[in-house]
């Protein structure tokens, strides 16, 4: 029987050692920029790490966006809130309407002056006065030429305000004393003139109170 180291198999093997060896002493030996890579092949090389700044890496599904839970089985949904109406704008104020500063009144309203203690001016001539006139009235005649004279009277004794009411009456009819005594007042800053068109004669007609004599 032959000794195991002269079969073929033992042969190949040792001149397989022999050269492996002779690799690794030449590799060795070698400049480090001539060396041979050596990789393993049984271990995957690791996975890079994360650069610096970015979020560590999770091998994890990312959360879906939330959605709102449907209400369980049976329930109705909650209604929605009703939309407060519109407060409407009020419309502005429209402002009360200027009196006119010359004003023509009636018997009645005459009378209600009257009894209200308003001031009452007769534009009449002074020999008509004296025959009859209203109880308190002040002889004022616009055509006669002390008429300045009586109305700074008449405003002395009795201090008007300009937006007082005074009432002026004449003989009625086509009479204008009246609205000419009531303009030259407008024009001295009076604006609250109220004349009594019908004048002397209905209020005699009406049965009021009449005084005679001068003033």
């Amino acid at each position: 029987m032959r000794p195991p180291w002269h079969s073929t198999t033992f042969r190949v093997l040792t001149l397989g050692a022999i050269s492996l060896l002779v690799a690794v002493l030449a590799h060795r030996v070698a400049a480090p920029s001539r060396r041979l890579a050596w990789r393993s092949t049984l271990a995957p090389s690791p996975a890079p790490a994360n650069p610096p700044g970015l979020p560590e890496r999770r091998d994890q599904p990312l959360p879906s966006p939330s959605s709102p839970e449907a209400p369980p089985q049976g329930t109705k949904p909650a209604a929605p809130a009703p939309r407060a109406k519109p407060t409407p704008t009020p419309a502005p104020a429209q402002p009360a309407p200027t009196p006119a500063p010359i004003t023509e009144i009636s018997s009645q309203e005459a009378w209600q002056a009257f009894l209200a203690g308003r001031p009452f001016l007769d534009a009449r001539r002074s020999g008509e006065f004296t025959e009859g006139h209203l109880p308190g009235a002040w002889n004022t005649p616009v055509w006669e030429a002390d008429l300045d004279d009586r109305l700074l009277d008449f405003k002395a004794q009795r201090r008007p305000g300009a937006g007082d009411a005074i009432v002026i009456y004449c003989s009625g009819g086509d009479c204008r004393d009246s609205h000419l005594l009531a303009e030259k007042l407008l024009a001295q800053g009076y604006f609250h003139l109220l004349v009594y068109r019908a004048g002397y004669p209905d209020w005699v007609a009406q049965g009021h109170p009449v005084e005679k004599g001068g003033r």
